[in-house]
């Protein structure tokens, strides 16, 4: 039986609402210090939403991402994220293309910039998908009804073992945000109505980059609306955060240890764990599927099922 998370959400969507996000140039030498591994680890040039907002617990986060860090330099891992952005919880979605007009995409916005940062972030959010699973079921615990991981074989589904090459890859570019707060009319329209119809407590990212371009931004969010809480869209949301579940288990990530060893009291973990099922069960998911979609509608379905970024087959 899946665990009844309403009350972390609602929990969780107050804060991510008024919590402060610590921008990467904002930080203090110690969060800098963290961010700087985690473009390393994840092998991108950015620090996501996700991170910002953990980093109002520094200590948790220190700890946590030291703890799991190392994992994603495993070719197991860049395996296990191919496998669950082209998977079969992915596959129907891109079915779901509704039947607009040819949309001009290059007369909307430049190309040059938000080609390879829609390819960033689509390499990038599988990944994030599988740390927010990971840091989750570790404060949860193990249900009562679990049986244990997967057993050993399981890893023959995922891949060989080895390690892949660290930092961001070629060809990958960052985007400077447009603040929610800071944005024009036009943009913040948008953005309130990306919140209200996916019940989000902020906007994601990856449509603040776009808000660089007002009209790709609308443009691009009209190939997504029509499929918001569809039932085929809702199944898919919970095929691909079980299918994290299932990776994280079989991956075997490490425990982080106790309340204690993260430097933060009882009340925090709370709160943080309100954070993470945000993330977990809505954030991340649902952009990992508007990426998904809109990469269908910029280079074609079957592009959208891998990542030209992926290293996944790559020895050492």
């Amino acid at each position: 039986m899946a665990r009844d998370r309403t009350d972390d959400l609602e929990r969780g969507m107050d804060l991510v609402r008024r919590l402060p996000e610590v921008m990467p140039e904002e930080g203090d030498p110690y969060i800098r210090t963290i961010y700087a591994d985690i473009r390393v680890s994840l092998r991108v040039p950015f620090v996501d939403l996700f991170f910002w907002v953990l980093a109002n617990y520094p200590t948790y986060l220190s700890f946590t991402w030291s703890q799991l860090s190392p994992h994603l330099h495993k070719r197991t891992f860049e395996q296990a994220a191919d496998e669950l952005r082209s998977g079969a919880s992915l596959g129907p979605l891109l079915e779901l293309l509704v039947e607009t007009a040819p949309v001009d995409w290059a007369a909307l916005g430049d190309l040059k910039y938000i080609r390879p940062f829609t390819d960033t972030i689509h390499y990038v959010l599988p990944k994030l998908l599988l740390v927010a699973t990971a840091f989750d079921e570790e404060l949860l615990g193990p249900e009562p009804s679990e049986d244990g991981p997967p057993p050993a074989e399981w890893y023959g589904t995922i891949g060989s073992l080895g390690w892949i090459p660290i930092g961001p890859g070629d060809g990958m570019i960052s985007l400077p945000m447009v603040s929610p707060r800071e944005a024009s009319d036009q943009n913040q329209a948008i953005f309130e109505t990306i919140k209200q119809r996916h019940d989000h407590p902020t906007v994601a990212t990856y449509y603040r980059a776009l808000g660089n371009w007002p009209p790709f931004l609308q443009a691009a969010w009209n190939q997504i609306e029509p499929l918001v809480d569809c039932p085929p869209y809702d199944q898919r949301r919970r095929d691909v955060i079980e299918q994290a579940l299932t990776t994280v288990r079989g991956l075997r990530l490490p425990g982080t240890g106790t309340a204690g060893a993260f430097g933060v009291n009882d009340a925090q973990i709370d709160e943080i764990r309100a954070i993470l099922a945000v993330f977990r069960l809505r954030l991340i998911p649902d952009l990992l599927l508007d990426v998904t979609r809109i990469k269908a509608a910029l280079d074609g379905p079957e592009a959208a099922q891998s990542s030209r970024f992926s290293v996944a087959q790559h020895t050492s």
